[in-house]
């Protein structure tokens, strides 16, 4: 999210963006400066590496074709994620932030749980892994005033393994969102696509990299355009809301178009819009109008979010409503199947008898749904064992 002092702050980068990126803004100055680079040694119990039950079936793309997303805020009493309305297909949870504050003592984040006034803390775990099954669930990194210093591999390092553990800590989740943008800080483009590709090899291609980069800054155009190149990262997203100037309908119209070019290709290229009704947010005729417009000038446009859920449901769901079938509208095939995947019985030596198996599960999916730590013990078991094993009882299938 770009706060009013991270706006300022980089106000003085727009001297070299082209008129097109140039929103209206006032004086500005200032500049972060990362911690000390001088490396302490990574956590003690990283990685994370307990086998998680994917309980996502994996014949969905993690990034439907047309995205419809939403930020999901865990202060105060947020929504239960099982309560979020269905027009939204992506949810990004709000976010792990850098462990000791910012810009972090060792890159490590944590995910702190949410506010439980509505019950969305008890009941989270489980209504993550249901959301899971029909939509996408993406984390956000980051935010204002919590920007994550990744300038060396140890710090990358033990910003991954902290990653892992928070994906085993929540159940799994669909993918990362760096909101990493803060200030004048530049982005660690090099450890960030090093960071996406070892994230992409652990969880397979289809877990998602995104970003919401500040729509005017050369930098960040310049880092987004590389980790696309770098093939990490499949969805940017610049955001639209919380400046001087950026609300605005003609702006955000001319800014994406100038996104598309540079990044060149509009299936990676979303909107972010802030629809709402603060001070440099846009209204609901503006939100609605730009994505027409663009629409019809870039018809493949990967799809939009809207900062944020809690603001959305404070108005009684417009964008969901109302903007969302707009941008579903077009779409070139279906977002997301209803269906998840076959369950069949299945002969398992490994794990001594027979097992309900999803058409989609792996070895260690079966081992971590079995309580089994080590899911080469499944394979070994599978490979010694004869398939006339007593069978044991099965646990309830995720």
């Amino acid at each position: 999210m770009i706060t009013r002092r991270s706006f300022f702050l980089g106000a003085a980068s727009l001297a070299g963006l082209p008129p097109v990126l140039r929103p209206a803004v006032g004086a500005g100055g200032g500049v972060l400066r990362p911690a000390d680079p001088s490396e302490r040694p990574v956590p003690e119990g990283y990685p994370y590496d307990k086998p998680v039950p994917r309980s996502r079936s994996r014949i969905m793309a993690p990034l439907p074709n047309r995205v419809v997303a939403g930020y999901w805020t865990s202060w105060g009493a947020p929504i239960r994620l099982r309560d979020i309305p269905s027009h939204y297909n992506t949810v990004f949870l709000f976010s792990a932030s850098p462990v000791g504050g910012a810009p972090g003592t060792t890159g490590a984040v944590q995910w702190t749980g949410p506010g439980n006034g509505r019950g969305a803390a008890t009941h989270f775990t489980a209504d993550l892994a249901e959301l899971r099954r029909t939509r996408t669930v993406i984390l956000t990194v980051g935010g204002a005033g919590a920007n994550v210093d990744l300038s060396t591999r140890p710090r990358a390092q033990a910003f991954l393994d902290s990653i892992r553990r928070i994906y085993g800590d929540l159940g799994g989740f669909d993918g990362l969102d760096w909101n990493t943008y803060e200030g004048e800080q530049q982005p660690a483009t090099d450890q960030m696509i090093w960071i996406s590709r070892q994230l992409k090899s652990f969880y397979g291609q289809s877990f998602a990299i995104t970003s919401p980069p500040a729509p005017w800054r050369p930098a960040d155009v310049a880092h987004c355009r590389a980790m696309i190149d770098a093939g990490a990262l499949d969805m940017v997203n610049p955001q639209y809301y919380d400046g001087p100037g950026l609300a605005a309908e003609n702006y955000i119209v001319a800014s994406v178009g100038e996104w598309v070019a540079r990044m060149g290709d509009a299936g990676r290229v979303g909107v972010g819009f802030g629809l709402g009704r603060a001070a440099d947010y846009s209204t609901l005729a503006a939100v609605s109008g730009a994505w027409r417009t663009l629409q019809a000038t870039h018809p493949s446009l990967r799809g939009a979010y809207n900062w944020d859920l809690a603001t959305d449901e404070g108005m009684g769901w417009p964008f969901a409503n109302e903007v969302a079938p707009l941008v579903m509208t077009g779409a070139a095939t279906a977002t997301l199947p209803t269906t998840v995947p076959p369950i069949i019985p299945l002969p398992v030596p490994g794990l001594g008898g027979t097992r309900r198996v999803a058409t989609v599960d792996t070895i260690a999916d079966l081992a971590a749904r079995c309580g089994i730590d080590d899911p080469r013990s499944v394979a070994a078991g599978s490979r010694q064992e004869d398939v006339g094993t007593s069978p044991r009882p099965d646990p309830p299938l995720p």
